[in-house]
């Protein structure tokens, strides 16, 4: 039985800090390319006009969103719900819970957690509201962790608090959702993770200290530690699956291996791989979020359908001093098993640096390139190498890709915006090898 915690309500006139803002950003829009592969036509074409109505010119492709265009997309996909004053309210408050993982036990209850409720955009709000907070196990069980009356004011204020306590569980992943009003009134916004981790700080604690070096973004460690310490949710993975990579261990299929500057996640046909496939995401895409997000089925089926090596990194496209660069690296592995094939697969700002990076180092030993990038074409710059490339280009019309060929070079345009299009990307590849 969960009770609620006796501690006061405290509003804060504030919105949601960047980092926050930047975490629910990534986080809502994993959520909703995770929702567009699963969704029928109709609910795709609806996401595909949010983008389309969000284009200008200092956004021709739709590759900057705001939370307030995410929840656009993301209720384009949840065309059941009712527009209600509470379901917009209940849609404009997001939830962060520090520490963000709670301890497995199995009986008695948690220490009281603070949920920070934040509200991300301006809506009306017609008087007091009733706010609930409920807990969802793994099985989807429902306990209610806190109700309360909100006042007009606090909510006008933009953020509050509230404490809970978690409940006696095995380890899983559980999650949170904020309710607005009540019986037939009653909206829900989103839920959020918040898993029970067996032994969470005695292992913790026993991590090593990571390279200073390492990039947050990139460290399953440090973003346990931003989870954990101030709440900010990794957009793809929970406490124990962030723990169990920063102990070295695997995800299935999925692998770590942690460089004194960067970390790689590499993915590995159950075959023996005639070849290897590096994936670099750049800032649109970090390996985590390409190797175990929503594209990650589709990355594993194409390992195993075209017998390859994955290596998911991301890495500076230059040269420093404290550690590799794209190119070195790309060396580097080349070496490991130069009998086989060798290709790359370079999304946004890398797929832009690819031409530039192959005139300073003709002899990089690449067998094919594919840039998935609107920003080449757009900008006039000619995608053109001197080995097999395929370019794939988003936001078009039509909905099958439409394919192009000039002297050995070749296109496909696919209807999806860039940020959408991580998960399509390994079925073209295949298509484009097919025919060959």
């Amino acid at each position: 039985m969960i009770t609620a915690v006796a501690l006061a309500l405290t509003s804060f006139p504030q919105a949601p800090s960047q980092d926050l803002a930047l975490s629910l950003q990534r986080e809502r829009l994993e959520r909703l390319r995770t929702g567009y592969l699963e969704s029928a036509e109709a609910e795709r074409v609806a996401v595909l006009s949010v983008f389309d109505g969000i284009r200008s010119a200092a956004n021709p492709e739709g590759e900057t969103l705001q939370l307030s265009s995410l929840d656009l997309a993301l209720n384009a996909l949840r065309s059941e719900r009712a527009a209600t004053p509470e379901q917009a309210l209940a849609n404009a408050l997001a939830l962060s819970v520090s520490p963000g993982a709670f301890e497995a036990r199995e009986d008695g209850m948690g220490e009281a957690t603070p949920v920070r409720i934040s509200r991300t955009e301006d809506v009306a709000i017609e008087g007091d509201q009733v706010l609930s907070l409920y807990w969802i196990s793994p099985a989807g069980e429902e306990q209610r962790a806190r109700r309360e009356v909100m006042p007009l004011a606090v909510l006008r204020a933009g953020s509050l608090e509230m404490f809970i306590r978690p409940p006696s569980s095995a380890p899983g992943p559980w999650q949170l959702v904020c309710e607005v009003g009540v019986e037939d009134r009653a909206a829900r916004g989103l839920p959020v993770r918040v898993d029970c981790v067996s032994e969470l700080a005695s292992r913790r604690s026993a991590l090593p200290a990571p390279p200073v070096s390492q990039s947050v973004t990139l460290s399953p460690q440090m973003a346990l530690t931003e989870l954990c310490e101030r709440g900010l949710r990794h957009p793809v993975l929970g406490a124990g699956e962030l723990l169990t990579l920063a102990e070295g261990g695997s995800l299935g299929r999925l692998s770590p291996i942690l460089h004194e500057s960067h970390l790689e996640l590499h993915i590995s046909p159950l075959r023996a791989a005639e070849g290897t496939v590096v994936i670099a995401g750049g800032s649109s895409f970090s390996p985590l979020e390409l190797a175990a997000g929503s594209s990650a089925s589709a990355w594993l089926n194409f390992a195993e359908r075209e017998g390859l090596r994955l290596v998911f990194l991301q890495l500076p496209l230059s040269p420093r001093r404290d550690g590799l660069s794209l190119p070195e690296r790309v060396i580097q592995l080349r070496d490991e098993q130069p009998e086989d094939s060798f290709h790359l697969v370079a999304f946004g700002d890398v797929a832009g640096f690819v031409p530039s990076m192959r005139a300073r180092h003709p002899a990089l030993p690449l067998d094919s390139v594919t840039l998935v990038s609107n920003s080449l074409q757009r900008a006039k710059r000619d995608p053109r190498l001197d080995l097999r490339t395929l370019l794939v280009e988003c936001s078009g019309g039509s909905p099958e890709p439409a394919w192009s060929e000039d002297d050995g070079f070749h296109r496909v345009l696919i209807r999806e915006p860039f940020l959408l299009s991580s998960a399509l990307v390994p079925e073209l590849i295949s298509a484009w090898r097919e025919a060959r």
